[in-house]
């Protein structure tokens, strides 16, 4: 994993809460997190659900500089993925462990059409990104930005949040962005004085993407809205907040 500085690499507690370094046999508590937020509903079974978050952790670790999580104990809280667009990578092992998932996911027809969906809405967020003229450094991204439900209302988001910010004001980033989504608290966001550089309303996710929504009526008649904000690491550093999305 790597690391800016010392204190970066040292884990950090606040009261009851200790935010520390990601390590890989964490991720069943983050793909449990994940799948608990964001069920695949039509799978009353669980197996592709379960596969479906993994795929998205997973997707969000390639690329990621920095992974850190929030815990109490033994009991998981929350996450924060960062990409840098520098440095070494946290675990190269990601993309290997995601084409595992993926084949596991194209294996029955349901997973196959999850498979596809998910695919499309990253395909949407890097087309957002381009045209924004995001995917360059020296902006880091925040990929991935998660609170258990358990952990709402201590402050977990708020000490993560602040975590990140810290990290990128010493490494010497200037500015950050985030994808969002209308399921999450976007309201977090314009409360923070983030920018918003890019919406892309549901009912407009098929036309941009090039696609029929026959093709698939029930993902994109219920999709939800998409937006990035961006920001100042400055601008940010004196405001609090708690929030848990993606």
């Amino acid at each position: 994993m790597t690391t800016s500085s010392n204190r970066d690499q040292a884990s950090r507690r606040r009261g009851s809460v200790e935010i520390r370094p990601m390590v890989w046999a964490d991720m069943p508590d983050l793909v449990g997190t994940f799948d608990a937020t964001w069920k695949v509903q039509e799978d009353p079974e669980g197996t592709v659900s379960r596969l479906s978050a993994a795929h998205f952790i997973l997707h969000y670790l390639v690329g990621a500089t920095r992974a850190r999580i929030a815990v109490d104990g033994q009991d998981f809280l929350g996450v924060t993925l960062l990409a840098e667009g520098r440095g070494e990578l946290c675990f190269p092992q990601a993309e290997e462990e995601l084409e595992q998932v993926d084949q596991q996911l194209s294996a029955t027809t349901l997973g196959a059409k999850t498979l596809d969906r998910a695919r499309q809405w990253q395909l949407t967020e890097v087309r957002l990104e381009e045209q924004r003229g995001l995917a360059v450094p020296p902006q880091a991204e925040l990929r991935l930005f998660l609170v258990s439900s358990r952990a709402r209302g201590r402050g977990v988001g708020g000490a993560l949040w602040r975590d990140t910010l810290e990290h990128l004001d010493q490494a010497g980033i200037e500015r950050f962005y985030l994808h969002t989504d209308s399921s999450c608290d976007v309201g977090f966001y314009d409360h923070q004085g983030m920018e918003r550089l890019a919406e892309l309303k549901g009912r407009d996710h098929a036309a941009f993407a090039g696609r029929d929504p026959s093709d698939d009526p029930q993902f994109f008649e219920g999709i939800d809205d998409i937006f990035i904000y961006g920001a100042r690491v400055s601008d940010q550093l004196g405001k609090d907040g708690d929030h848990g999305g993606r």
